[in-house]
């Protein structure tokens, strides 16, 4: 059935599979980073941080700071990389959809109007590349969004963990 869907929609389909397998990487990469990765940030390398930059000698302003921009700057890793791919998305659908139009009109040369069937298969190459580009797209930005509010709250979150172990300024 993939297979299928694969000849009919022409070889933009493979590209557009590949941009989406790389987008589904670093969501999973992310998620993993906010279920599994944000605990330990909160535990034993805040620990670490603490007994690094010790309060009696360390301004905890900066301690802090430096801390939590040392967690934005892990958690932001490939957010970048991310946005462009999603923002690739519709261009690849894009190209498919003219990819698909070239050969409607190579169809339209050869055999003229009267044969809708022959003229199918190059609107299929033309529609099922923007179609898959723009679910990829929704369905990347709803997580894409998820991911920014979750980053948010932790940071929120970090500073909470300061002020309740007692070393906020």
């Amino acid at each position: 059935m993939l297979d299928e869907l694969f000849i009919k929609g022409g070889p933009v389909l493979y590209l557009l599979f590949l941009v989406s397998f790389l987008i589904f990487y670093i969501l999973v990469k992310k998620y993993t980073f906010i279920f599994i990765d944000k605990t330990e940030w909160k535990g034993k390398k805040l620990d670490i941080y603490i007994k690094d930059n010790p309060p009696e000698l360390t301004n905890l302003k900066y301690v802090e700071k430096t801390f939590i921009s040392e967690m934005k700057r892990t958690s932001n890793s490939n957010i970048k990389l991310l946005d462009g791919l999603i923002g690739m998305c519709p261009m690849i659908g894009l190209l498919g959809t003219v990819y698909g139009m070239i050969e409607v009109f190579e169809v339209l040369s050869f055999l003229g109007t009267g044969n809708p069937r022959a003229m199918s298969s190059g609107v299929a190459k033309a529609t099922i590349p923007t179609m898959a580009s723009m679910v990829i797209t929704i369905i990347s930005l709803y997580f894409r969004q998820d991911i920014t509010g979750r980053m948010s709250n932790f940071s929120s979150d970090l500073m909470k963990v300061f002020k309740q172990r007692g070393y906020s300024y």
